[in-house]
């Protein structure tokens, strides 16, 4: 029987996450594609007792096997991100692959992460072990592969690597094209990312965010809608500023604002590879309470009517008749 103490991994469980790492789902899937698997190095830092480092993992042992999660979270950042998990879940553990979930949301939290999100393929069994944990689905993905090869035709001078003066403008285009709930969980600027910018008419019309690694080459690309004609071309240009494009596969997210990109990357021979959700809980909970509140009397200040303290004196008020009397004259003869 499974016992139900998930807790941080130690030198002792580093045989198994050892044994089950290659069986592991990655779940931060542009670094993975780019970088490959996490190795042990992480996990290593992150088990030594009183050190913040490396990667946290969490073990929930059973036996001689178990189960394994892990994080990132860059430093001074509100946001999170699922490494892996590890064995590959199967349906039949799908309740003990919830369990250990919430426990790496815990865990997160506990760090100042606001926020935890994984990229999980559509149709896979752990889907639902992330929805038993309460992860929303923020936005559905295509990721569309190009496999190695040379590159004809491009135009390197339609792009330049991004400056410390595009900051400014590179955000104003990603929050006037990626949609307000989605700019919680991709924010601008995304560590480990390099950028090429596209320019019309003196204004950043298009910026693709690059990682490369030793296994591939991602992209993640922001388009103003006014460039739909240019950008297979941008693309194009793209892939002549990256000499790995040539001998490693290049992997390019379209979510599902984006799906218009799916035919303009065909020219450029991109092919859909996987389709996913990107899965989302927020680590904090709101929590209401009764507080007793002191009211201040109830119009302490009230305006009053300037009237007379008492009756007026019968000369005043014979005063005030025959005013009247000549106001009303005077209003009749304008009348008529």
């Amino acid at each position: 029987m499974i016992g139900n103490e998930t807790r941080p991994v130690t030198p002792l469980d580093l045989p198994l996450v050892r044994r089950v790492i290659p069986q592991g789902l990655p779940l931060d899937v542009a670094s993975a594609l780019a970088r490959g698997m996490p190795g042990l190095e992480d996990v290593l830092l992150s088990s030594v007792p009183l050190a913040d480092l490396g990667a946290p993992t969490l073990v929930l042992r059973n036996g001689d096997g178990g189960y394994v999660g892990q994080f990132r979270q860059p430093a001074d950042k509100t946001l999170a991100y699922l490494t892996f998990v590890a064995p590959e879940p199967q349906e039949s553990d799908l309740p003990t692959w919830a369990h250990l979930l919430d426990a790496v949301v815990f865990e997160a939290g506990k760090r100042g992460a606001h926020r935890i999100n994984a990229e999980v393929p559509q149709d896979h069994a752990i889907f639902q072990a992330f929805r038993l944990a309460g992860f929303a689905v923020y936005s559905r993905q295509v990721i569309l592969r190009r496999d190695p090869g040379p590159v004809a035709g491009g135009d390197p001078g339609l792009l330049r690597p991004e400056g410390d003066q595009d900051a400014i403008a590179i955000s104003t285009l990603h929050a006037n094209t990626v949609p307000r709930l989605l700019q919680q969980v991709e924010p601008l600027p995304m560590p480990d990312w390099s950028g090429l910018v596209y320019e019309r008419e003196g204004h950043v019309a298009g910026y693709l965010a690059v990682m490369q690694g030793k296994c591939g080459v991602v992209i993640r690309p922001y388009f103003h809608p006014e460039v739909y004609d240019q950008t297979a071309a941008i693309i194009l240009a793209a892939l002549t500023h990256l000499p790995r494009a040539e001998h490693l596969p290049v992997y390019l997210y379209a979510r599902s604002y984006q799906d218009w990109l799916r035919d303009v990357l065909d020219r450029v021979e991109f092919t859909p590879w996987t389709h996913q959700a990107l899965l989302v809980k927020d680590t904090r909970v709101r929590v209401e309470r009764m507080e007793t509140v002191a009211l201040p009397g109830l119009e302490p200040n009230r305006l009053r009517p300037p009237v007379a303290d008492g009756p007026l004196p019968f000369r005043k008020f014979s005063l005030l008749l025959r005013q009247k009397d000549r106001q009303s004259r005077s209003k009749q003869n304008g009348k008529y």
